[in-house]
């Protein structure tokens, strides 16, 4: 005797084991890594370390921090993402859990042939145009806003200014002679320090704490991955290169 299940049960089942599907397929395809682009350099080593630890691979998305948060928000594949503190803590994502991994340092990076050593000398004649990520999506461009103004001199310097959108388009400003002066995070500055004239470190008492953190989004699974890449970050090996790199 042949017996039919009732459609209604059977889409219900059908349900239930999608749903089941769903993270065992997320799981199968690697944690989902977001961060400002300006934490590209260093995403990739802890990632990579990761991978090369673990064997499992980790997908990596970067831009400003509206644009991953957006992306985060829009996709529900975002697993973790790694910026601010102050940013994150006021974007509207549910976060699961916290750790703080850094923190992050502004510094000027000095275009080759530009003889400049003091930041004061920004308002002098002879510097024409000076590089800062957009205050509204990087917190770099916050910070180097919060400096140029407790300094005194944001007002004087403002017409030479070119905003735009991330920390890796100043550096790339810079590294071109586009502009003479940009603001960047050390991570970035680390990387090009040998291409640009000279690299001047910024009193970090004139602009807010950038605290660099990793948080888990709750729309993840909480997979095994996401226990072992957490477990991960707190790791010796993650200290060194976090010494190494600079936020």
């Amino acid at each position: 005797m042949r017996t039919f299940l009732n459609p209604v049960h059977f889409l219900s089942l059908l349900a239930a084991f999608v749903l089941v599907l769903i993270p065992v397929a997320h799981a199968e395809e690697g944690l989902t890594v977001a961060a400002g682009a300006g934490y590209r350099r260093l995403i990739d080593k802890l990632c990579n370390a990761y991978t090369a630890r673990s064997g499992g691979p980790v997908n990596k998305v970067f831009g400003n921090m509206g644009q991953i948060t957006t992306q985060a928000r829009e996709s529900g594949t975002v697993d973790f993402i790694v910026g601010d503190k102050q940013f994150l803590d006021a974007a509207k994502l549910a976060f699961a859990d916290e750790l703080t991994i850094g923190q992050g340092k502004l510094v000027a990076a000095v275009a080759k042939g530009i003889p400049l050593r003091d930041l004061n000398a920004l308002t002098n004649a002879a510097i024409k145009r000076i590089a800062i990520a957009d205050q509204e999506k990087a917190i770099y461009g916050r910070a180097a806003r919060e400096f140029l103004t407790n300094k005194g001199i944001w007002q004087q310097i403002e017409p030479k200014l070119l905003v735009v959108g991330t920390v890796p388009q100043v550096t790339a400003y810079v590294l071109t002679g586009e502009v003479d002066v940009g603001f960047i995070n050390l991570t970035e500055a680390l990387t090009i320090r040998d291409k640009v004239e000279t690299i001047i470190p910024i009193d970090d008492t004139l602009y807010s704490p950038i605290l660099l953190v990793v948080k888990r989004l709750q729309q993840d699974t909480y997979t095994m991955a996401a226990v072992s890449f957490m477990e991960f970050l707190q790791s010796e090996e993650i200290k060194k290169i976090l010494t190494q790199q600079g936020p």
